[in-house]
């Protein structure tokens, strides 16, 4: 019972010194908020929700502006029935290069590494059709030990190298590497721009070849990785400043799902064109469309492995993360990323924010006006997004409001029941001897009766007291005294009773204890108990002891008692007690 009391009024003393200094508090809790957000940030908890936040503004957002100089050329499943299963002979790459330089377009990438030696004929011919062509930009592969990407712009983590064969890189106009390191869960959304392996820079294949779009040297280009960006130095001596995520990756600004961002063509049916040409027949595609164009040639047969998931569709050819880069490099359209610093200070403004609000308002109230930030956080992140192409982080904002309100809740309806509590406290209780009072025993024993009517066979108990001379002891000593005699001989009452029987202060110097279940011996006990204690107690006030006596009065329910019958004949035992004495106990 007094650990319970003791923590009663412990919460009591914090909840009014919260009231006191509500602002305050409220400002110190959108720190913890803050402070605890900022963690869940950091250590990114909610990593794979913010990606699928970001995947969805990917899909709501209108559709961005596409170039028409890039042009897909894929090797799909038509081709694979035409000419075969992977890998095809070399001379069909031979072709289809000789035939796009024909029709003079601006450059060819190529989105496979031509790594293993095929016949010496084969690889001859498809090496001259690179040299002729002047144009073609082959790939490399980087094997690395791990998923983590953060280090592959510093050659972190990787296993080996993927080359493609040293003659035909000697015969391409450029290499780039073709890593498209996936996200925890497993979807493409960033490039490395540049990977630095054993001294050497080799650019992502997208970038390398849209540097020479731009007419850009390499050394011309520098990755600052403390600003987590890409400067470029054109041939006009202007700096142009590519944004990188933190991690300095590029991340990839998706069009449109696979087959409605670019015009495709097939690779078989491109050979097909030209061969209906040549024997003066219609052919199947116009190849001079492919005149000043950026072409593409990957590989995107749903049966092959480069088919990844990707924010806007999840079975997405490879090759078209290529294509989305060079596309951003030709319309200037990159999706940047705030930093860290001006993220975690929106994560603490809106704690901040959220806790003045909500602890002003009602629970229904702070429910309706947590969805209302939360919904006006996640239109204004995506209207960032969609207008400026900014990436603000949403899972952990929001988590911030989410959490602030589950909390405050919380602490809405731990106040609630204190003030209830309190308030019943001061309606049931004396306020000097923390006893019930009388008005509030009455309905306890009231309670008690009925039940015992229900019942006849129950037993229950009363015991009325009254402290011996107390109105000398006020006269004599002060009512300083008499307070805490009261006070102390009441915590006795309340130690010597079970934890069902009911102490009550019924007047001044009188006290009551009702005792379910118990006859007069019981009750008889107690009250020689409770007598002993009180006789055999020094009441310390200053530097002075005092002692003082209790004398009982007891009675025992019968069936045809009422309330006022137990409690009169207790009385009356009472009253003999003090007449014949003081200082005893007698039974009714």
């Amino acid at each position: 019972m007094k650990i319970k009391e003791s923590i009663e009024k412990i919460i009591g003393i914090i909840f009014n010194n919260i009231g006191k200094f509500k602002l305050v508090y409220q400002i110190i809790f959108g720190v913890f908020i803050g402070i605890l957000s900022t963690y869940l940030y950091t250590h990114q908890i909610f990593e794979k929700i913010e990606l699928l936040t970001l995947d969805r503004r990917f899909r709501l957002r209108p559709r961005i502006e596409s170039s028409p100089q890039i042009i897909h050329v894929d090797m799909s499943e038509d081709s694979i029935q035409a000419i075969g299963r992977w890998p095809w002979p070399r001379s069909w790459h031979a072709a289809i290069t000789s035939i796009l330089s024909e029709y003079k377009p601006k450059m060819i990438i190529y989105d496979v590494v031509f790594s293993e030696k095929e016949t010496e004929e084969n690889d001859l011919v498809f090496e001259e059709a690179i040299k002729q062509a002047g144009n073609v930009y082959l790939g490399l592969l980087y094997n690395t030990a791990t998923t983590d990407y953060r280090d592959l712009y510093k050659g972190g983590g990787i296993k080996s190298v993927l080359f493609p064969l040293e003659r035909l890189s000697a015969a391409a106009k450029g290499i780039g590497h073709l890593n498209a390191m996936p996200d925890t869960d497993g979807t493409i959304r960033r490039i490395p721009p540049v990977v630095e392996y054993k001294g050497k820079k080799t650019f992502h294949i997208s970038i390398r070849s849209s540097l020479d779009l731009l007419g850009v040297k390499e050394d011309d280009v520098r990755l600052n990785s403390e600003n987590n960006i890409l400067e470029i130095k054109n041939k006009d001596g202007k700096l142009i400043q590519i944004p990188l995520d933190r991690d300095n990756q590029l991340i990839i600004n998706w069009i449109d799902k696979w087959g409605k961002e670019f015009k495709h063509f097939s690779y078989i049916d491109v050979i097909t064109s030209y061969n209906s040409i040549k024997e003066g027949k219609a052919p199947i595609i116009d190849l001079n469309i492919f005149k000043d164009k950026i072409l593409l040639i990957g590989l995107t047969a749903s049966a092959l492995v480069d088919i990844k998931p990707t924010p806007i569709q999840n079975a997405y050819p490879a090759v078209g993360a290529n294509a989305a880069v060079v596309n951003s490099f030709i319309t200037g359209d990159f999706i940047k990323m705030h930093k860290a610093k001006d993220e975690i200070f929106i994560i603490f403004a809106l704690s901040i924010l959220v806790s003045l609000l909500l602890f002003r308002v009602r629970p229904i109230n702070g429910m309706m006006l947590t969805i209302l930030i939360v919904i006006s956080y996640i239109t204004l992140a995506t209207m960032t997004f969609n207008i400026y192409k900014t990436w603000v982080t949403i899972a952990y904002p929001v988590g911030s409001v989410l959490i602030s309100y589950v909390l405050i809740a919380l602490y809405t309806q731990v106040a609630a029941t204190v003030e209830r509590n309190k308030l019943f406290k001061q309606a049931t209780r004396d306020g000097l001897t923390n006893l019930y009072n009388v008005r509030h025993f009455n309905l306890l024993i009231e309670a008690e009766f009925r039940m015992l009517k229900l019942n006849p066979n129950k037993k229950a108990a009363v015991i009325m007291s009254d402290i011996d001379n107390f109105k000398k002891i006020n006269d004599t000593h002060g009512h300083q005294v008499g307070d805490l005699i009261l006070k102390e001989i009441a915590k006795i009452f309340q130690s010597s009773v079970r934890q069902v029987d009911i102490v009550a202060r019924y007047g001044g110097e009188e006290f009551v204890v009702l005792l379910p279940g118990a006859g007069k011996k019981d009750a008889t006990d107690v009250a020689e108990r409770i007598r002993v204690s009180v006789e055999n107690k020094k009441f310390k006030f200053g530097d002075n002891f005092y002692t003082a006596t209790v004398s009982f009065g007891v009675n025992e329910y019968t069936n045809d008692a009422t309330k006022d019958d137990i409690i009169r004949k207790a009385d009356e035992a009472l009253y003999k007690a003090k007449t014949t004495g003081k200082n005893r106990v007698v039974i009714a």
